[in-house]
């Protein structure tokens, strides 16, 4: 592993699933990278109430392809900070705490995601 850290938010996920992007477009070694998506991301993902079968399959299988990282102390009170101080949704400042707590990279094409100036905060949307 060469150490990279990814956290996909909801959109990210969205769009790879559908296969409106590619992962190459990131310019990352994906295949060396560490993958994470937020527990808020998993919920998201999995909440669609008219979910076809092969949707919800599918995101099993990413999920089951990444580690989910979990609500810890850290990323709470993080999310907090950044909530207090943006405009940003809940659900999105825990997924950006998450990236930030991790020291990991965001990808996203979540317009307010890209905007957000924090520190120790890594973004990235497909090219």
């Amino acid at each position: 592993m060469n150490g990279t850290k990814i956290v996909f938010d909801t959109c990210a996920v969205i769009l790879l699933l559908k296969g409106k992007v590619e992962l190459s477009s990131l310019n990352i070694d994906i295949n060396n990278a560490l993958q994470y998506v937020s527990v808020i991301t998993k919920i998201e993902l999995l909440a669609k109430s008219d979910m076809k079968p092969e949707e919800e399959q599918a995101i099993n299988r990413f999920i089951a392809d990444v580690t989910v990282s979990p609500l810890d102390e850290v990323i709470e009170r993080k999310a907090i900070e950044i909530r207090r101080t943006t405009k940003i949704k809940l659900p999105d400042c825990i997924i950006a705490a998450t990236a930030i707590a991790m020291e990991a990279i965001l990808i996203t094409n979540d317009p307010h995601l890209l905007r957000l100036s924090l520190q120790g905060y890594k973004v990235k949307t497909f090219e």
